[in-house]
């Protein structure tokens, strides 16, 4: 008589993932946005006002590189969380909304935190977006641990 062969571990249900993984890339996105803009808010108060704007300035190579940059991290962050559902193309696109998402969220938020309370208001805002995330993560992990 031959021992039973061993049962697969079901996957994880892949909507509620995908509902979980979407939320924690954009909260890592809006985090990263808001550090870029704490960042060149930073470097943009070193600058003189009579002094000439540049593309080859601090401040604008960070705006113009981490903005792309931090939208990759949120399409990053999505992707590796999608992997169970093993499947790169829907992880990649998933990615992608995710990284544009982040980059529309992080518009509708930052113009107005940092005009009313600036520097601090940034640095809160990537700090909710951190926490937020931690406990978006945690809710998956618990999610892939339950099935």
């Amino acid at each position: 008589m031959s021992a039973p062969a061993p049962t697969p571990t079901p996957a994880p249900d892949p909507v509620a993932l995908v509902l979980r993984a979407l939320p924690f890339g954009i909260a890592v996105g809006v985090g990263c946005q808001a550090l870029v803009t704490f960042g060149v808010d930073v470097l943009k108060a070193g600058v003189p006002l009579a002094e000439k704007p540049s593309l080859t300035s601090a401040h604008a190579l960070l705006l113009l590189l981490g903005t792309p940059a931090g939208m990759a991290i949120a399409g990053f962050a999505t992707w590796s969380l999608l992997a169970p559902i093993r499947n790169p193309w829907r992880q990649g696109m998933l990615g992608s909304i995710a990284g544009l998402g982040s980059f529309v969220l992080s518009i509708l938020l930052i113009w107005p935190i940092h005009g009313y309370f600036g520097r601090p208001g940034l640095l809160g805002l990537a700090a909710m977006a951190a926490v937020t995330g931690m406990l978006i993560a945690r809710r998956i992990f618990a999610l892939g641990a339950s099935t």
